[in-house]
């Protein structure tokens, strides 16, 4: 029984997390220092409010220009001057409702987003702040879409949804400080859009509410990333957390996929410059004997000669490579690495789990075969709980 209610508030604390996360604040456009852009509805009408008082309407044919004027926000339609503001809120009349938003300056290519927009200025006064304020779900859907693409299975879709959506909830305070929860970058997830394919709105719904938790019923790290090379990591050899679930697997599916292998070289007195100005080399005679490298056999954690000892993901930062997954060779006057795989390679490989998909795996399997000691939970059976 004590078990039990321990289970109850662990769930419940978890639910009432989702909740409060049903819509989502995502800062758009991160990357881009915007002074002028054009925001208009995808065929509906939003409700324009501006330093928190209702302004007007906003029709399905209604097009607005918003620039930094000094301090404020000064506001444009084609007909008129609306006037100059500290802040501005779009908010949408259906719960259906879409946008448009176009960069001016910088010039960039139109995009679309599910919901309302909130606009502000930098600190500095130099940018615009763009929020997205979306359902949790359409923000699930434009995020599997930016990290996975399009046209792969219903199956696969349906796992990234699940990740994405615990990997959100694990991170939804990580730019509160900032007035948003999550970026539309890489360092929260990709989002560059709302969701245009049918296969991964369906995905979507038809996993709404459903997360990945370990034994102890927490919210795992849901890492995932392009393609393994044929073993995933583990996560304490990447990132020195050792986790339950996160543990090296030999994956065969990724390995005739487009980022399973690549190739780079560079000149050897490079390589041995390297070595000893960088990585201080001991011993400059025997550089000569540190030009190979080989993990024909399975992955690695450091680079190795004599008494050098180099963290691979050190080396793959250093030079830009695909992965830490590499041999190395001498050629000539050059050294040539040839590798496997694309990223950091803990948790799901997506090349392999999209191969699964096509192999007709389900969602599940996939799940377990790349995360070990894992639960789906859904919020749907918190009445079950309660009953315990």
């Amino acid at each position: 029984m004590k078990k039990n209610k321990i289970i109850l508030l662990l769930v419940f604390l978890f639910f009432a997390c989702y909740s409060n996360a049903a819509t989502v604040s995502v800062r758009i456009l991160t990357t881009k220092i915007i002074s002028t852009f054009i925001f208009s509805p995808l065929g509906c009408s939003y409700f324009v409010y501006a330093d928190g008082q209702l302004l007007g309407d906003c029709d399905p044919s209604g097009i607005f220009q918003m620039s930094i004027e000094g301090d404020s926000i000064r506001l444009k339609t084609f007909e008129r001057d609306l006037g100059k503001f500290a802040g501005l809120k779009m908010v949408s009349k259906e719960s259906y409702a879409a946008f448009k938003i176009k960069s001016v300056i910088p010039a960039s290519k139109v995009r679309t987003y599910d919901n309302n927009l909130e606009i502000s200025l930098s600190p500095d006064k130099k940018q615009f702040l763009l929020i997205n304020k979306v359902d949790l779900e359409n923000y699930i859907a434009g995020v599997v879409e930016s990290e996975a693409g399009r046209g792969t299975s219903l199956e696969y879709y349906k796992l990234q949804a699940i990740l994405c959506r615990t990997y959100l909830l694990t991170h939804l305070t990580r730019h509160t400080s900032e007035g948003f929860e999550v970026c539309d970058d890489v360092h929260c997830q990709a989002y560059s859009s709302r969701a245009n394919e049918d296969n991964i709105v369906k995905a979507v719904l038809s996993t709404k509410g459903l997360v990945v938790v370990d034994n102890n019923l927490n919210l795992i790290t849901a890492a995932f990333h392009s393609n393994c090379g044929g073993e995933t990591c583990n996560s304490q050899d990447v990132w020195a957390m050792s986790t339950t679930y996160l543990k090296s697997v030999k994956d065969t599916f990724c390995l005739n996929q487009s980022q399973a292998r690549w190739q780079r070289s560079i000149p050897l007195e490079d390589w041995k410059a390297y070595l000893q100005l960088k990585r201080k080399y001991p011993i400059v005679d025997s550089l000569n004997n540190a030009k190979s490298f080989s993990q024909s056999y399975g992955r690695s954690v450091y680079f190795t000669d004599k008494d050098l000892k180099i963290p691979l993901k050190i080396i793959r930062a250093d030079f830009k490579l695909k992965s830490t997954y590499f041999s190395i060779e001498r050629i000539g006057d050059s050294v040539k690495f040839s590798g496997r795989g694309y990223g950091h390679g803990v948790g799901l490989c997506q090349e392999g789990a999209m191969q699964m998909a096509r192999l007709k795996y389900s969602y599940e399997d996939i799940l377990h075969f790349y995360y070990k000691d894992v639960n789906l939970v859904d919020i749907s059976a918190l009445s079950y709980f309660k009953q315990e």
